[in-house]
């Protein structure tokens, strides 16, 4: 029952009272078969008004399509009369008993516009604005034209100003070192998503993690360094460490100046 990624396949979808019922039961209860985590998790979905999983997406569990799948839920389409949702089900090995600090933390974020909309929640359950989503990485590879340049500087802009916001309120989100799966190009806009690991007990270093993943070591940062013409890696580190320092406006400022994002 592993799940892995693949091309997008043929939708399913089931309502409530079959998921207890191989295959679905595979995600409802993931990674543990379970009826008896099964039957109060069909209940918590009929409490959101939840009408119908729609089992579609890039990642699989079995044979079934979903929208994600990380160390603490499965992320699946969700119905609710005429509008498309994303479900996050806890899964049953997380290394929590529910999904409240998560919400907290998500409803944070969405308090200052960052991250998909909250709309409820249960015990094991979040539902979420629903992104139509692309990775950061392929949406660069994709850019094409003359514009491509000025496309990438409002991203990263945007995305930065976004950490920036989340530092000011004292939120870490704790996985912005791999953007890769917590950040995503929406709505022609870059989204910070999956807050399962935010917190409000430590030191905020939500702009150190997410410019040095896109500029300095991640995977996209040669092509995002080529892109937007940066070539001073060194420099760049020191302002970062200025500003992991005393995260002040001043430092975030310098850095925004040294990526061409705004007038020096």
């Amino acid at each position: 029952m592993e799940s892995e990624r693949s091309l997008p396949m043929q939708s399913e979808r089931a309502r409530p009272e079959d998921l207890s019922r191989t295959p679905y039961i595979q995600v409802l209860t993931y990674p543990h078969i379970s009826l008896r985590e099964a039957k109060p998790r069909i209940r918590q979905l009929k409490q959101l008004g939840v009408e119908e999983l729609v089992f579609e997406g890039h990642a699989r569990v079995g044979r079934l399509g979903i929208l994600g799948l990380g160390t603490v839920g499965v992320v699946v389409k969700a119905r609710v009369g005429d509008t498309l949702f994303a479900l996050k089900v806890r899964r049953t090995d997380a290394n929590r008993p529910d999904m409240d600090e998560e919400v907290k933390m998500a409803t944070l974020a969405n308090r200052v516009g960052v991250g998909p909309e909250v709309y409820d929640h249960t015990r094991d359950m979040i539902l979420m604005k629903l992104l139509e989503s692309q990775e950061i990485h392929e949406w660069l590879k994709g850019l094409r034209g003359k514009g491509k340049r000025d496309d990438v500087r409002a991203m990263l802009h945007s995305l930065l100003n976004q950490c920036r916001t989340l530092d000011i309120m004292g939120i870490d989100h704790g996985q912005l070192s791999n953007l890769r799966k917590h950040a995503v190009i929406a709505e022609g806009k870059p989204w910070i998503i999956d807050f399962e690991s935010a917190g409000t007990g430590r030191k905020p270093k939500n702009v150190t993690t997410a410019t040095q993943y896109l500029l300095v070591g991640g995977g996209p940062s040669p092509l995002t360094r080529r892109m937007l013409g940066v070539r001073d890696t060194e420099g760049l580190k020191k302002l970062l460490a200025d500003y992991k320092r005393d995260l002040s406006d001043y430092s975030y400022s310098k850095i925004l100046e040294h990526l061409k994002l705004v007038s020096s």
